[in-house]
């Protein structure tokens, strides 16, 4: 049996003060090789659904975390792969967020990024629920890193 491949990449904007995301956009590479921008619908397919869910939750937490420790985003930028079975069961999940710090903050304020809050940021994103009702047997991993 063959696998399924589902690959998204995720760009957002967090301007001060409150670091809210801004803009947010969200493309799947379709099946011709193409990026096509996701506006979810009625007539999105409902497994597309399902994955843009999961990518949707762990932006949600990552954001919400880095607000709680004060973090000054500028830019977070995300990968996502999903393989499932043929007949559509996840089998893997592969994700990759950096994060992009704002310049025009003091270095005091870009120390809050450090090593600890990277990985408190991290364990928070494992809680989101959609990822927490993923199959048992799938293998998932979620990275977190600090664009320099």
């Amino acid at each position: 049996m063959s696998q399924r491949t589902f690959q998204f990449r995720l760009r957002s904007s967090h301007d001060g003060p409150t670091r809210a995301t801004q803009s947010l956009e969200v493309e799947f590479l379709a099946e011709s090789g193409e990026w096509e921008p996701q506006h979810p619908s009625l007539t999105t397919p409902g497994f597309r659904l399902y994955l843009l869910s999961l990518l949707l939750c762990q932006h949600f937490y990552l954001v919400a975390n880095a607000q709680e420790r004060a973090i000054p985003l500028q830019r977070v930028e995300g990968s996502f792969t999903v393989l499932t079975s043929a007949d559509w069961i996840l089998e893997q999940l592969n994700g990759d967020f950096r994060l992009r710090l704002d310049p025009a903050v003091s270095a005091e304020e870009r120390s809050r990024a450090d090593d600890e809050a990277i990985a408190f940021i991290s364990e928070r994103m494992k809680l989101c629920p959609v990822s927490r009702n993923l199959p048992a047997t799938a293998e998932k991993a979620i990275g977190l890193r600090l664009e320099t």
